[in-house]
């Protein structure tokens, strides 16, 4: 399942993110949290206390490759 928060600024979606992934995460459901959002602040509202994590656009390369795998079918 996908699920995205979107909305203008301050509309509360990294909250909403968090609640809902927390609430997903809690019956030990495996969950991936992912924030495209310009200002990344959902690890911090996960409770990440660790240095910020990388931010996807900053090797934009990188991920590319990562979400293509090894799948023939995309160039």
């Amino acid at each position: 399942m996908r699920v995205a928060f979107v909305g203008k600024g301050g509309s509360g979606k990294t909250t909403s993110a968090a609640v809902f992934s927390r609430y997903l995460a809690a019956p030990g459901r495996p969950v991936l949290a992912v924030d495209a959002d310009i200002n990344q602040y959902l690890a911090q509202a996960l409770g990440h206390a660790g240095p910020p994590p990388r931010a996807l656009g900053s090797d934009l390369g990188w991920l590319k490759n990562h979400l293509r795998g090894t799948n023939p079918l995309i160039t």
